[in-house]
């Protein structure tokens, strides 16, 4: 399928993949089925646009890092179930795959830090208790309720992102630490069955709570973690 480029940034190429579209078809449905007014529909879908922007930059993270050791990224290709910065050489070095690996997630990490960071320079500690808070929407209907979910979708992607299934972030730094012991090869097979191990069970997970993100998530991250083996067997 077809990718949209979306332009140049830090000379790397930002591209959304033709599927990313299922991401506006599946806003559209919540904004109809939970019967939103247009500023909820607005707020929610600014909502989800933020929590991929902060995606993006995670991959900005990755693709920075990498450059720092000469090895060139590709383009980011932005996607419904999260991005990928492609990378011209793998890092075949156990430190400079830690350091790569760690940078996208430090990133969700410091969004989140830098928005409790304003709430406490500006004496805020949250929603007051006598806001009435009766579901989501008026959560972000409020600016600081807002953020609080912004600040939170990012410690979210921080804590995913760092589950050792290979090749998700987690996988590659569990990667990089067997391989300052055991050959690479064999650290990738480790590592690739724990995170086919992880891969299955978000889908049995996925499917017992209708959680359809991670029913997409798991066969991806099973089928590419035999994809990376088989590279480095080969």
């Amino acid at each position: 399928m077809k990718s949209l480029y979306l332009g140049s940034y830090f000379g790397i190429p930002v591209k959304v993949h033709s599927s990313f579209l299922l991401i506006l078809v599946m806003i559209a449905y919540i904004a109809i089925t939970e019967e939103m007014t247009g500023k909820e529909a607005l707020l929610f879908s600014s909502l989800i646009f933020l929590m991929f922007f902060s995606v993006l930059l995670h991959e900005y993270g990755h693709a920075l890092m990498a450059r720092r050791y000469n090895i060139k990224t590709v383009d980011i290709i932005m996607s419904p179930i999260g991005g990928l910065a492609r990378m011209e050489l793998p890092p075949l070095m156990p430190k400079k795959e830690l350091m790569i690996a760690l940078a996208g997630p430090m990133v969700n990490l410091f969004i989140a830090a830098m928005i409790y960071l304003i709430f406490r320079i500006m004496g805020l500690t949250g929603l007051s208790p006598d806001y009435e808070v009766v579901d989501l929407l008026d959560v972000m209907a409020h600016p600081i309720g807002y953020l609080e979910l912004l600040a939170g979708i990012n410690v979210v992607l921080f804590g995913f992102n760092l589950i050792p299934a290979f090749p998700m972030d987690g996988g590659r730094i569990l990667r990089a630490l067997l391989s300052l012991r055991l050959t690479r090869l064999k650290a990738t097979g480790i590592a690739v069955m724990i995170g086919q191990s992880f891969a299955v069970g978000f889908m049995i997970y996925g499917a017992l709570n209708q959680l359809w993100s991670l029913l997409l998530i798991g066969p991806v991250i099973f089928m590419m973690a035999r994809r990376e083996y088989d590279i480095v067997r080969r």
